[in-house]
């Protein structure tokens, strides 16, 4: 997350939803010298309400691959890049 975090130049919470044990909040983000990047991220909590589960999801298409490029460059020899898309088509 921390790493995920360095990207954004600016990051707003627009919406929330609670439904049960699942939050959604919606957002903005600018990176990349300006792109803007919108998106949902959906916390899932257990009974005790302690985070379970993190999901983040990002548009549109072109932005989260740049994103998803940019972090496991960010993150190159700490986490298999087999889970970062690849700009050079590896």
């Amino acid at each position: 997350m921390g790493a995920a975090s360095k990207i954004y130049e600016s990051l707003t919470f627009t919406k929330s939803a609670t439904s049960g044990l699942q939050e959604y909040k919606e957002w903005e983000a600018q990176a990349f010298g300006g792109v803007l990047l919108k998106g949902i991220t959906v916390l899932t909590r257990s009974e005790n309400q302690a985070i379970a589960h993190i999901a983040i999801h990002h548009r549109p298409l072109g932005g989260a691959l740049k994103f998803s490029a940019v972090l496991g460059d960010s993150l190159h020899g700490e986490i298999d890049p087999s889970y970062f898309y690849s700009e050079k088509g590896e």
